[in-house]
C-alpha cells in the first residue's frame, strides 16, 4: 500500500473513482510466484517498487469523476467497465481492423496501472458503459462476461447443437449458460463440485458429475454414439497430455464429434504432449477465441453485450459473487480466497468494496 496523488486524465483519458475491484485468479497465481506468462517481471516490480508497482485490477467497475481532452463518447459520472485492451491503432492488425489481433496490446495492471487503487486514470478505448440496472457487483464481475460472450461466439454454435462444457468455474458456468441462450439443442456442464452443477441445472443446463458418471459415455448414449457438436475445456492447469488419458483437455478431444469444435476458455500451464494425427482423423477444430472486444454488429459489440445480457437476467453472473472484503487492506485475503476456493466455500474470486 502506498499514498500517491491522484491523477489527472491526459488527452484520450478518464479519471475513473473505483467502485470494486475483482481479482483475476492469473493475478493472484503472479502475485503468489507462480511461473506462468510475465512472472519474472512481474517479480521484478513488485520487489523493486515498494509499493508503487501499481499491477493487477484489470477486471472492475467505477464512476468516471473527471475526462481528458478529446473524449466526447464519456461523461462525467458515467459507470464503467473495461472489458477490452487499448490497442496501438498503428500496426497492419490495426489498421486492418483487426484490433484484436494487434501485437502492442496494452494490458491494464501490467503495462499502465490497474484498478487496484481508489482512483485510477485510463484511455478510453478498453471501457463501456454500465447499465443502471447491472450492480456493482455485477460490473466488477463483467470483464470474464465479455470473454466468456467471445469465447461463445467464436464457438460458432449452431440451432438444435449438443455443447458440453467441461469445467463449471467462472467461465465455464457462462459459457454453458450463453450457449443455451445462443441457441443450442442441448448443453451439458461436467463438474466435480455439486454447488456449480446445482446452479447450472437452475438455470436450463444437464449437469453430469464427473465423481459418479463417466462424460465421454454419457454424451455419446445421449447421441448415439455421435458425440458433441462443440465442446468448451474450462479447466486449464497443469495438464499433461491432450489427446491420451483422462484429464479435461482429452476428454474434450474424446467427447467431440468427427468434425465438431474445441474451444480453448482456460489457460493451459506449461507444455503439453498432443499427437497432432489424433486431431487430424477426427477433423477437430481446436480454437482459441479471440480477445478484446469485437464488433457484433454495427449497434453492438461484445462488451456491450455482456453487460445487456446480464442487466436483463439472462446470464446471472451474480451467482458465482460469494467473496465482498471491505477496502484495499483486505488484498491478502482476497488473494487466498481467489486461489483456494474450496477451502472459503467460494465460487468465484473475491471481490474488494472501494466505495
Amino acid at each position: 500500500m502506498k499514498e500517491v496523488e491522484t491523477p489527472a486524465p491526459g488527452p484520450g483519458e478518464v479519471l475513473i473513482e473505483v467502485s470494486r475491484v475483482q481479482l483475476s485468479v492469473t493475478e493472484c497465481m503472479l502475485y503468489r510466484g507462480t511461473e506462468i506468462a510475465h512472472h519474472d517481471e512481474v517479480a521484478r516490480r513488485i520487489r523493486e517498487s515498494n509499493g508503487g508497482a501499481q499491477l493487477f485490477g484489470h477486471e472492475f467497475c467505477g464512476r468516471i469523476m473527471a475526462v481528458g481532452e478529446g473524449v466526447d463518447a464519456y461523461a462525467e459520472s458515467d459507470r464503467v467497465y473495461a472489458p477490452g485492451k487499448p490497442y496501438c491503432g498503428e500496426c497492419t492488425y490495426c489498421r486492418s481492423n483487426h484490433q484484436h489481433l494487434c501485437d502492442d496490446i496494452t494490458s491494464l495492471g501490467f503495462d499502465c496501472p490497474g484498478a487496484l487503487a481508489e482512483y485510477v486514470r485510463m484511455p478510453v478505448e478498453p471501457l463501456c458503459t454500465l447499465p443502471d440496472s447491472v450492480s456493482d457487483a455485477e460490473g466488477a464481475a463483467l470483464q470474464p462476461m465479455a470473454s466468456s460472450v467471445l469465447c461463445t461466439l467464436d464457438a460458432d454454435v449452431e440451432p438444435g447443437d449438443t455443447v458440453v462444457v467441461i469445467g463449471a468455474g467462472v467461465m465455464g458456468y457462462q459459457c454453458a449458460l450463453l450457449a443455451d441462450r445462443f441457441g443450442a439443442g442441448t448443453v451439458y456442464t461436467v463438474d466435480v463440485r455439486n454447488r456449480p452443477l446445482e446452479l447450472a441445472e437452475q438455470n436450463g443446463v444437464k449437469a453430469i458429475d464427473a465423481t459418479e458418471t463417466d462424460v465421454v459415455e454419457a454424451v455419446n448414449k445421449a447421441t448415439d454414439g455421435i458425440g458433441a457438436d462443440v465442446v468448451f475445456e474450462a479447466v486449464g492447469g497443469d495438464q499433461s497430455h491432450a489427446t491420451e488419458g483422462g484429464e479435461p483437455i482429452a476428454q474434450a478431444f474424446e467427447v467431440v464429434r468427427r468434425g465438431g469444435t474445441v474451444v480453448q476458455v482456460s489457460h493451459i500451464e506449461g507444455e503439453i504432449d498432443l499427437l497432432p494425427r489424433y486431431l487430424r482423423s477426427k477433423s477437430i477444430r481446436w480454437i482459441n477465441p479471440r480477445k478484446g472486444v469485437v464488433a457484433i454488429q454495427p449497434g453492438t459489440d461484445t462488451g456491450r453485450l455482456a453487460a445487456d445480457l446480464v442487466a436483463d437476467g439472462e446470464v446471472p453472473i451474480e451467482d458465482y459473487i460469494t467473496h465482498e472484503l471491505d477496502g484495499l487492506e483486505e488484498f491478502e485475503t482476497a488473494v487466498d480466497i481467489t486461489l483456494n476456493k474450496d477451502e472459503y466455500d467460494a465460487l468465484g474470486p473475491a471481490q474488494l468494496v472501494l466505495d
